[in-house]
This record gives C-alpha cells, structure tokens and sequence, in this order.
C-alpha cells in the first residue's frame, strides 16, 4: 500500500516516513536558531551541552544535521543511543564500540582508554564529540560519569564535548541537588518547542514538494485540523498524514479535514 499511494501521487518517497532523514529536515526559525546555538557550543569548545524538548520535535534529526555538518578534519564525531536504564559502564563500553575501540572491564579502565583517544585525537588536531541520543533514560551512575568526561583537559581546554539529547523531563531531574555539580557543567542548553500553526503548515508543504509532490494535495482547511489533532508535534503531524493519506487511497480520494478528525480515538487524542 505504501508505494501504491506514493507512486499514484507522484512521491518519489514517503514524505512521512518516520526515519531521520536529513533532507526532510525542515528549518524553522526555532529549529535554526538551535542548530546554530549548537554548532557554536561545539566549536567554542563546551564540554556538556543540552538538546531538549517533547519527544516528538526533532531532536534526534536536528543532531543529526549538527553532525552531518561538523568539519571531519576538525571532529571527530561520535552518535550513542541510550536505552532505558543503562549504566554508565554500558554507556562508556558504547562510546569505545563506535570508536573501534576494545573497552577494559571495568570503568576506570573504559574511562582510561577513552581519555587516551581523546587526547590522541587532540593531537591530530581534532576533537571528539560525543552525542548521547534519548539520554533521559541514563541511570543515575551515566549521568554521574558524564562529569568525569567533562573534566577531561590538558593545559589548554576540555577534550571532549558531550552533546545530550533528551525529553524535557531530563532538565527536570537535573534539578535534583544530588545532580548540582553536573547541572553546573552544563554550559549550553537549547531547547525545541512544538510546531506555530503557521509552521506546521509549511513543514508539511516543504515534505510534500521535497518528496515530488504538490502542495494543491491538502486543502488549506486541513492544517487547522492537523495541528488541533497533534498539538503540533512533528512526529504526530507526520503519523496522522500518513494514517490518512493510506485511508484515503482506499477510497481514491485524498485527506480531507473529516478524514484527520476520524483518525482521533474517542478519548480525543491521535493513537495512530
């Protein structure tokens, strides 16, 4: 069903496929200023910078754009995604695996070896950048051990950046006194926010002509629904065009805003 309906309209792909595709990357002015507040954190240097929002806004493809546009010769660029409850010894045998490293048994010695290859990277002239995706479900040792690596320094500055992407409930916990000193190493926050109506209507139109489609598909009513249903979350906004774009080539029409409103649940929220 999926290439019938994107073949009939003429996509060349799925333009609300949930997958982190960067050129389906949309730049708000928010998602802008984001991604230039983080590309400054990591060339000034910051050892922990935070990237947080409601799941659903474009975390992870906004770090991954961050990353696709770092100089390789300048970085060296590092993506960890977290599990739910993983510990730091987890965490840093990670790190080691996506560096090709061997990790030691014990953290003191990942933490050795993973100082050594940053320092090693140092004097090659770049830096390492670690990017530790859906790290709101660290345990409480991670985190601790995300201080540790924030202190890795020679004379002249900080080895490592740790770029942390997490829900909003992360900024919450780390309001904790138990997390002061991390907190305090924490230099450089952005947050993303859901999408204006005015900006889901372009993010949708910007998916449509990207993926070879038109934006005559969606009659201009059909945002107003869109974003009353998601709340203006881009996930969501993605789901729910998806769900309706399949239900209506089953009738060979197009969505309509009956067709997104029917994609609510009687509790009155988007269960696609």
């Amino acid at each position: 069903m999926d290439q019938l309906w994107t073949d009939k309209l003429g996509f060349k792909k799925n333009p609300f496929k949930d997958t982190i595709d960067t050129d389906l990357f949309f730049l708000t002015r928010q998602h802008e200023e984001a991604l230039v507040k983080l590309k400054i954190g990591i060339e000034d240097k910051h050892a922990l910078i935070l990237l947080a929002g409601v799941s659903g806004t474009g975390k992870t493809l906004a770090s991954q754009v961050v990353l696709k546009a770092l100089d390789t010769a300048r970085f060296q660029p590092v993506l960890v995604f977290v599990y739910p409850g993983m510990g730091k010894g987890a965490l840093l045998a990670a790190m080691l695996d996506e560096l090709g490293l061997a990790g030691g048994r014990f953290v003191q010695e990942r933490l050795s070896i993973l100082q050594g290859e940053a320092l090693r990277l140092f004097e090659q002239g770049k830096r390492l950048v670690i990017v530790i995706d859906e790290a709101h479900f660290l345990k409480a040792d991670a985190l601790h051990v995300l201080r540790t690596l924030s202190n890795l320094e020679t004379e002249q500055e900080k080895l490592v950046t740790v770029l942390l992407v997490a829900e909003k409930s992360l900024k919450r916990r780390l309001q904790a006194p138990s997390y002061a000193a991390l907190r305090g190493r924490i230099t450089f926050s952005v947050s993303l926010q859901a999408l204006s109506p005015e900006d889901l209507e372009q993010y949708v139109k910007f998916r449509l002509l990207k993926c070879g489609g038109g934006v005559d598909l969606l009659s201009p009513g059909i945002y107003k629904a869109v974003h009353s249903v998601t709340g203006g979350i881009p996930r969501e906004v993605n789901k729910l065009l998806y769900a309706s774009f399949i239900d209506a080539a089953t009738k060979d029409s197009l969505p309509s805003s009956d067709l997104i409103y029917a994609q609510v649940g009687k509790t009155g929220s988007y269960d696609g």
